[in-house]
């Protein structure tokens, strides 16, 4: 297998360069270059991604002058309400109207789907950015015309397999009720087992849901040392409140936020409810000068900190359109082949890799949250407790059962 991967790499280096070749003359269709970042604008997501997705984007086309080969770089704002069937008719609308090359961002792994869907059709882009589900690059695959970039629920729940010894072997799981939260799950549940832990139980929890108790009584009553809160956004800082509210901690329980992985939604918690919290995550600003670069921008432009999501659509967005400045095109084909070939580091990733399923593999982090003792400024949140290189926290290429790759 790791031959045939090679030979598919090595195809992508060569075909790059041919196009390279035959476009270096060309003109950019339409003298522009259009991408829309497709969000949350205004409800449970918008915190992590939303408005401050469509501010790293311009960040980004900012950094690379405003303009690519003379076409100007332009930077459209939508949102698809996490609703499917609205984020299907954006992106038709986008693609056959307003001229639009490629669409990122997308929180809401049910709305992804649609949209890659409407990319395949089309023949245009889609970076999943704040998407999560580890089909995008497994059953649900379209290397041509879809990357994921920051995250999936296969690496989240097989880095947390690593902290099991550190916080408990039995486990119960608060889950978000829609695609997301069940693969999350799925993903947590398996990645615990080698490492000797057992799940006590689950409950499913609607999205949108403000009144956690009953849920948390539930995981109570199951007497599980850890429990694991599946979801996201302002779901998931009730969720963790209504934890501490019913003093889990205080009785000796671990509770793990995974939704509460962004610097934002911590703030937003308060120490107080997301202290000790542990979760994986794909960035924090002291990663890298380059880092802490992007860091300064968005807050001087925000007032506040990006997330992960924040950090990885700029890294997305930057490096998709160095890939068009490149092959001087915007066809999805040459510019993904070509950002195959790519070694990303920016602000957000120290070495990232594209590869041929569509998967950006970067190096992950097991960190914890501060107590309030502890932090010693207003984003001053996380410590570091390991790096999990990217080759072990995501999926081996050879188990994603994409159907594009071929055996």
């Amino acid at each position: 297998m790791k031959g045939k991967i090679n030979f598919t790499q090595l195809s992508a280096v060569a075909a790059a360069g041919l196009l390279l070749g035959s476009a270096a003359g060309a003109q950019i269709a339409d003298n522009r270059i259009r991408v829309g970042v497709l969000t949350d604008l205004a409800g449970i997501y918008e915190q992590n991604s939303g408005n401050g997705s469509v501010e790293a984007a311009r960040i980004a086309a900012e950094e690379l002058g405003g303009k690519i080969n003379g076409a100007t770089i332009q930077i459209v704002a939508g949102d698809h309400q996490n609703k499917p069937d609205v984020g299907a008719s954006v992106a038709n609308r986008w693609f056959d109207v307003d001229g639009i090359d490629m669409i990122t961002d997308l929180v809401n792994s049910a709305v992804g789907f649609a949209v890659v869907d409407v990319a395949k059709a089309k023949n245009k882009t889609v970076i999943l950015t704040s998407a999560g589900s580890a089909d995008f690059t497994g059953k649900a695959c379209a290397p041509d015309h879809s990357i994921h970039w920051i995250y999936d629920t296969y690496q989240m729940g097989k880095s947390m397999g690593v902290a099991v010894p550190e916080l408990g072997k039995t486990w119960f799981f608060i889950t978000a009720d829609y695609a997301f939260g069940h693969a999350l799950e799925g993903a947590l549940a398996n990645a615990i087992k080698p490492y000797g832990a057992t799940v006590a139980g689950s409950v499913k929890a609607p999205l949108g849901t403000s009144d956690f108790s009953s849920f948390v009584l539930q995981a109570q009553a199951s007497r599980a040392q850890v429990v694991a809160i599946n979801n996201g956004g302002d779901d998931a800082i009730n969720a963790a409140k209504a934890a501490r509210e019913f003093g889990l901690q205080a009785k000796g329980v671990k509770v793990v936020a995974l939704g509460l992985d962004s610097l934002p939604a911590i703030k937003s918690a308060g120490l107080d409810v997301a202290q000790g919290g542990m979760f994986v995550t794909t960035w924090y600003p002291e990663l890298s000068a380059e880092a802490q670069a992007f860091t300064r921008k968005f807050i001087a432009r925000r007032k506040t900190a990006p997330s992960s999501f924040h950090a990885g659509t700029y890294s997305a967005v930057l490096n998709y359109l160095k890939s068009v400045q490149a092959t001087n095109s915007k066809d999805s084909k040459t510019v993904i082949a070509h950002m195959r070939t790519q070694n990303f580091k920016d602000g957000f990733t120290n070495g990232g890799t594209l590869r041929p399923d569509g998967r950006m593999v970067h190096d992950v982090y097991l960190v914890q949250v501060k107590t309030p003792a502890e932090s010693k400024g207003e984003w001053d949140l996380l410590k570091v407790v390991a790096k999990i290189p990217g080759e072990q926290a995501f999926r081996p290429l050879a188990e994603g059962g994409c159907p594009a790759i071929k055996p």
